[in-house]
């Protein structure tokens, strides 16, 4: 898949790269305040949404621009490795900010502290996936640092 001649990969994991960490830290922050959750709660939610589907736009062009298969260098099997499974920890990150949302608008307390628990653990997976492969991705592409 190409835009302009270029191929659309690069162009989309910029949306992940910079959406899916954004989200992860604005989750952290809705689950350590009470106050957060309910000013940003439900924008926290939708962003989680438009960042899996970054995420799932990377994944999908990532794959056409490798041609499905696994060939490369040993980094590179590394990024398409961790890419595959980025879409996971950013779908977990969509279901536990909706969980945490609803869960405050709730009495329910030990809901509440185990959707926070659940978002922090997913958030926290999320911004490590994307470092993982982004790191993976730019040194199969640049070379080492």
């Amino acid at each position: 898949m190409t835009v302009f001649g270029l191929p659309l990969h690069p162009l989309v994991v910029h949306g992940a790269v910079v959406l899916l960490p954004l989200v992860a830290l604005a989750t952290l922050l809705i689950a350590a305040s009470a106050r957060a959750r309910k000013r940003y709660g439900s924008l926290v939610v939708l962003g989680s949404v438009v960042a899996l589907g970054a995420v799932i736009g990377a994944r999908v062009t990532g794959e056409a621009l490798n041609g499905g298969t696994m060939a490369g260098t040993p980094t590179m099997a590394t990024h398409i490795t961790w890419g595959l499974l980025a879409p996971w920890p950013a779908g977990a990150l969509v279901v536990t900010s909706l969980l945490l949302v609803l869960a405050g608008r709730g009495t329910n307390r030990p809901f509440l502290v185990t959707s926070a628990l659940l978002a922090v653990v997913s958030a926290l997976a999320s911004i490590s996936i994307v470092v993982v492969v982004g790191h993976a991705g730019a040194t199969a592409v640049w070379g080492p640092a």
